[in-house]
């Protein structure tokens, strides 16, 4: 059974393997064939002419003249000879290999001879790293300042118009003393203006794309960078670290297009953003296809990825200016690293899916795309630069950010489903346990009133006997009629109290109904009903209702006896010619029901406790306290809350809280 899964996931790390080397392959082979600056350049003819069409656009790859160590300017050239190489667009990162001392700065002079037609718009992508642009003696523009004396770089895109009738002659001069690249490195585009605008406007489009995407994305999963329980980091964490470093990588298009001063800084930035995005795979293929040993392997990559990062930071800002020769190593040993890390990367995937480690298909597919796509950076320098497209390389990182957009939307998805699955089974035990809660309240609530109803007949009895003993003096001393008062006295306590816990039990027994209720008419009513009973206490009782109709959820017999308890006892406290005001106020949200009195008020110490149960202020005259504390009970059951306001001498007042409902809850 081990081996039959064993084959089966070989299989499946066969298939997708090639799967993603065909699809990658395609890729570049139509990029390299539709994208190319190398391969839709201008149409060359005798004396190294290069024709310009009318329409559209074309590159100027071939036909350049080469004058190193020297600025020539148009008068220069009718004056005299001057030596010169012929050369391509990217042929010579810089002026290393004509110096004895391989020292790749300097200054030089391109020179191409240009035939056409009509206005044409010339682009020069990213010069390196400072240009002044010359067409038949005209000074078009400049980059930074290319005077050795006076060198100042700025990497910037620029585009110069001007008019072809017939033979024209473009002259650029060169100065870089900051990066290891210069001169005319990449390669210029020219054409009809239309044409050169939508190719620019194209490519700033594509790039947009692929920063705003990797850096919203890395932004996005900012919360699962966060330490595993062992410590380690998980695979989400390189994850979202690859798709920051890629993001900065990717947004150099938008910087040239607006001008840099800081060149070396910037490019250096821009190299460990490349190098950082190389070392966030090799983690993310380690952790997912080799979970389990390989410690020195393991250790042996981390090491070199990290000191790659430290290398491309730390020569071109503190090295190369102190050592220039240095620089000729610089570019091939990069792409050294990046072709064997290219296929470090492909052979730890290819290792993790036929050991059965590929359960994340798509990673082992787009770290392959990614390999792939390194190595074939490396070796299609100077043969392939896009008009608008990306670079092998970004493309190859851009199917790791994408890879793991897939497993971001998979793991929503599967968290969606799983939520939605423990709420299902939430809302049923909550049902299941209110349920068995309610049971639990019915039949304690029946207990207390069926022991309160077989208590209260032998109390009544007891009472009874000792009135009708007292009453009738049967061979009663003074001292024995005492004690048969208090004994009738004790019994009618008792059963004052055995009427309060019937009533606490049949209150809490069962949940409490409620249905839509119009608040204004209730308390009319409840007002028209109390009012004799309260008037024969001696205060008046006055009403305020806001005529504004004021709906809520409640249940009437219980929102009656609350209000009830507060008017008595607002009557209790009250002389008999003060007043009593029931009034209703509203807002938006809520209810508010307040009863105030003129009675003699509550003590400032007693307001923390006046609705806990078997609290009292009546003192000698009697009272169990549980008046204000069923009323508490009953508002929170209506969702509502309830606050006292009290000073001595100068009355109460109480103000009940409830939500308000929509009318619609009637219909």
């Amino acid at each position: 059974m081990k081996q039959t899964i064993l084959t089966k996931y070989a299989l499946q790390t066969i298939l997708v393997i090639a799967g993603a080397f065909l699809f990658s392959l395609l890729g570049l082979s139509a990029a390299t064939r539709y994208d190319n600056k190398y391969i839709t350049k201008a149409a060359p003819v005798q004396d190294h002419l290069s024709i310009i069409p009318e329409k559209g656009y074309c590159s100027l790859v071939d036909g350049w003249e080469l004058y190193p160590d020297i600025l020539l300017f148009p008068d220069d050239f009718s004056s005299g000879t001057h030596t010169y190489y012929h050369t391509w667009a990217g042929e010579y990162p810089n002026l290393a290999l004509f110096h004895e001392d391989k020292n790749p700065y300097g200054i030089s002079t391109w020179r191409l001879h240009l035939q056409g037609n009509g206005n044409v718009l010339l682009y020069l992508p990213e010069p390196l790293c400072a240009t002044s642009v010359y067409v038949n003696g005209v000074c078009l523009g400049k980059t930074g300042e290319v005077s050795p004396d006076s060198y100042s770089p700025l990497i910037k895109d620029s585009a110069y118009a001007f008019s072809l009738e017939g033979d024209a002659e473009l002259i650029i001069q060169t100065a870089n003393y900051s990066h290891y690249y210069g001169g005319i490195w990449y390669v210029p585009v020219i054409g009809d203006a239309d044409s050169v605008s939508h190719l620019v406007a194209s490519r700033m489009l594509i790039y947009g794309l692929l920063f705003f995407s990797s850096l919203t994305l890395s932004l996005f999963c900012i919360v699962l960078w966060e330490r595993r329980e062992d410590g380690g980091r998980t695979a989400a964490f390189y994850f979202g670290l690859l798709s920051l470093s890629f993001a900065i990588r990717i947004c150099y298009p938008f910087l040239r297009l607006f001008g840099v001063p800081f060149v070396r800084t910037l490019y250096a930035i821009e190299d460990a953003a490349a190098i950082s995005g190389i070392y966030f795979s090799m983690r993310i293929a380690l952790l997912l296809f080799m979970p389990d040993g390989f410690a020195r392997l393991k250790r042996t990559l981390r090491i070199l990825s990290l000191g790659a990062c430290g290398v491309v930071v730390i020569a071109p800002l503190f090295v190369f200016p102190v050592i220039p020769w240095l620089v000729q190593w610089y570019g091939p040993l990069v792409s050294w690293y990046k072709a064997i890390m290219a296929f470090c990367l492909i052979s730890l995937t290819v290792y993790g899916g036929l050991m059965g480690l590929h359960h994340i298909k798509v990673i082992l597919a787009a770290a392959v795309a990614n390999g792939i796509c390194l190595i074939y950076s490396v070796l299609s320098i100077g043969y392939y630069e896009p008009f608008a497209g990306a670079y092998p390389e970004e493309y190859g990182s851009f199917c790791m950010v994408l890879a793991f957009a897939f497993l971001m939307v998979q793991r929503s998805r599967e968290m969606a489903a799983e939520n939605k699955k423990l709420n299902l089974h939430l809302q049923e035990e909550v049902t299941e346990k209110t349920e068995h809660l309610r049971r639990l309240l019915t039949e304690r609530g029946q207990l207390i009133a069926e022991l309160g109803h077989d208590m209260k007949s032998p109390l009544t009895s007891l009472s009874n006997m000792a009135q009708i003993i007292r009453l009738n003096d049967i061979m009663l001393d003074e001292d024995t009629h005492k004690r048969m008062a208090h004994i009738e006295e004790q019994c009618n306590i008792l059963s004052d109290r055995l009427k309060s816990i019937q009533e606490i039990a049949a209150q809490t027994s069962t949940p409490v109904k409620m249905e839509p209720l119009l608040l204004n008419t209730f308390l009319s009513d409840f007002c028209h009903n109390c009012r004799p009973i309260i008037e024969l206490y001696g205060p008046n009782l006055f009403e305020s209702i806001t005529p504004q109709p004021c709906h809520i959820m409640a249940n009437r017999e219980q929102l009656f006896r609350a209000l009830e308890n507060l008017l008595y006892n607002a009557a209790d406290f009250t002389p008999p010619d003060g007043k009593i005001t029931l009034s209703l106020t509203t807002d938006e949200a809520n209810a508010y029901i307040a009863v105030s009195d003129t009675g003699c008020g509550i003590p400032e110490k007693d307001l923390p406790n006046i609705f806990r149960r078997s609290f009292t202020t009546r003192g000698d005259k009697g009272g169990q306290g549980l008046g204000l504390a069923i009323t508490h009970t009953i508002i929170l059951e209506h969702a509502g809350t309830i606050d006292v306001v009290s000073k001595e001498g100068a009355g109460t007042t109480f103000t009940i809280c409830i939500p308000r409902v929509s009318p619609r809850t009637f219909s």
